[in-house]
C-alpha cells in the first residue's frame, strides 16, 4: 500500500466566476518528486498556495501525514513540514549569502528574532550553516550579497533556504524559471540529490526537466486533475496530448 504524505481531497476555490481548483484530488507518495504540470493558467500555483495555507480553499481537505492542515494559517503549515519556493525569488537581497541561510537556519528552530543579538554567532547557526551552504553549493559566495549573485544561484539559495527547515514536503514553484543552461543543469543535479529524502511537489514548465526527474506526473487544466500518474502513463495519455503536451 501506497505510503501517502500529502492527500488532498476534492479541494476547490473559485475567484468570482473562474474556478481556480475545481474538486482537485492528488496524493504524494512519500520520498517521491511528484511533478504537477499543465498550460499557463491551469491552477498549479493556486494549487501550491492553497496548500501553503497562502489562500483559503472554498471547500476540501488537505492531509499531511494523516492530519488535517484545514485552518492552519501558513506558518503552522510550516512547522508542520511544509516547504516551500516561489515563481519570483524570495530572498533578503540586501543581506549576504551566510545571513539570508542564518534567518532561515533560525526560523526553522522557532528563534525569536532578537536582533540585538549576532545572529551568526546563534549556536544553531554555528552547527548548521556550513553544511547548508554546501549543500547547494554557495560555500565560496557566502560573504557575497545576495544581490549580486546570479539568477541560478538566487534559485539554488532559495531552496536550500527552505530546506534548512527540514521539511517534509518540499514544494517548488518554477525552480528553472529564467535559468541559463547551466543554472538548470545544476538545479536539477541538487534536486534530483532530495530524491528519497525530502518528498518534493514540483511545478515546472520544462518538460525535459520534468520528466528526467519526476517519480509521478499529475496534469491540471482549468483547475482540474485530468491524469495522474508515471512519466509514460502520462506521455502516452491521450487527454493530456490532447490538451497540453501534443501529439509527438
Amino acid at each position: 500500500m501506497a505510503d501517502y504524505i500529502l492527500q488532498v481531497k476534492n479541494l476547490c476555490k473559485s475567484f468570482g466566476a473562474v474556478e481556480a481548483s475545481r474538486d482537485l484530488c492528488l496524493n504524494v507518495e512519500r520520498g517521491h518528486i511528484h511533478a504537477l504540470i499543465g498550460p499557463n493558467g491551469a491552477g498549479k500555483t493556486t494549487v501550491l498556495n492553497l496548500l501553503s495555507g497562502e489562500l483559503k480553499p472554498d471547500s476540501g481537505t488537505i492531509l499531511l501525514n494523516g492530519d488535517k492542515l484545514d485552518g492552519l494559517p501558513a506558518h503552522k503549515r510550516a512547522l508542520a513540514g511544509l516547504g516551500r519556493s516561489f515563481q519570483i525569488t524570495s530572498i533578503f537581497e540586501n543581506l549576504s549569502v551566510s545571513e539570508n541561510m542564518a534567518l532561515a537556519i533560525l526560523a526553522g528552530e522557532g528563534h525569536n528574532y532578537r536582533f540585538w543579538r549576532n545572529s551568526m554567532k546563534a549556536e544553531a547557526v554555528q552547527k548548521s550553516l556550513a553544511d547548508a551552504l554546501a549543500r547547494v553549493d554557495l560555500i565560496a559566495s557566502s560573504s557575497q550579497l545576495a544581490a549580486n549573485l546570479s539568477h541560478g544561484e538566487k534559485r539554488q539559495l532559495e531552496v536550500g533556504m527552505a530546506l534548512v527547515g527540514g521539511p517534509q514536503l518540499l514544494m517548488l514553484d518554477e525552480p528553472m524559471a529564467g535559468q541559463g543552461a547551466g543554472g538548470t543543469v545544476e538545479l536539477k543535479r541538487l534536486i534530483r540529490s532530495l530524491k528519497g529524502q525530502t518528498t518534493i511537489l514540483l511545478v515546472e514548465h520544462d518538460m525535459d526537466v520534468v520528466f528526467s526527474l519526476a517519480d509521478q506526473i499529475s496534469v491540471i487544466v482549468y483547475g482540474y486533475c485530468i491524469a495522474s500518474g508515471s512519466p509514460e502513463q502520462i506521455r502516452r495519455h491521450p487527454d493530456v496530448q490532447h490538451a497540453y503536451l501534443g501529439e509527438q
